[in-house]
């Protein structure tokens, strides 16, 4: 799929494409206990079906975008195994479990309508565990807001490299943060690593490259100053 990023990279489009395709799974499993509320409480049952179709796509949908989501954290995270990418592998399973449990009750008719909201009540809550350790990989906890004139780098170390390195930590090598970090000796040994990030052995890291196509060279000198100055302030 590397293909796809490239491609999009080239019409000025860098940004993951998972998120996108989580707000169809997430739409219709909400829309989808709704509908049962009001089958139940009003009494209509054709809200039922309602509910029940809006269950199968969402298990429709939830394929593609995991997918997208698998092929995002090879090319953004290079594969890195954070914390909130373990919490949402864990739980996307969770919600297909459920999905599919919804699917089978409903063609067998197992049950009844209580039986459907418990197993609904429980995709919600997965979609919504996804939902908060996405934003975690995208907003790091505990980051406060820097200066005016370290925010454009602020947002581009935010989307390339907050995953790993919320408020210039490390959540891979905890003992190896970017502040104090070698590599921030000057703008050039910053730029030569992030553009070829090996071990001091030689050897090639679990970090993900970032050639210019996807990092200009200002672009990195506005994370770096934020890095060296921005951070600081925090």
């Amino acid at each position: 799929m590397e293909f796809l990023y490239q491609f999009l990279q080239k019409h000025e489009y860098g940004l993951p494409l998972h998120p996108p395709l989580t707000h169809m799974p997430t739409g219709l499993v909400v829309g989808a206990l709704i509908f049962l509320l009001v089958a139940l409480i009003l009494k209509r049952r054709e809200f039922l079906s309602t509910a029940y179709h809006c269950i199968v796509l969402a298990l429709i949908f939830l394929i593609p975008a995991a997918f997208m989501g698998f092929t995002d954290w090879w090319h953004f995270y290079a594969g890195v195994w954070t914390f909130p990418i373990k919490m949402k592998i864990v739980l996307t399973g969770a919600l297909f479990i459920f999905l599919t449990a919804a699917v089978v009750i409903e063609i067998k008719n197992i049950g009844g309508p209580m039986s459907k909201f418990i197993i609904y009540f429980f995709c919600l809550v997965a979609v919504v565990g996804v939902g908060h350790f996405g934003g975690q990989m995208v907003f790091p906890q505990n980051s406060a807001a820097s200066s005016s004139k370290f925010q454009d780098g602020e947002k581009l170390y935010t989307a390339h490299c907050g995953g790993c390195h919320p408020n210039g930590g490390n959540v891979i090598i905890s003992a190896l943060p970017v502040i104090g970090a070698p590599q921030l000796k000057n703008l050039n040994t910053f730029i030569k690593f992030n553009r070829n990030p090996l071990r001091p052995d030689g050897s090639k890291g679990v970090m993900l490259a970032f050639p210019k196509e996807k990092i200009s060279d200002k672009d990195m000198e506005q994370i770096y100053e934020y890095i060296t100055k921005g951070l600081k302030e925090k």
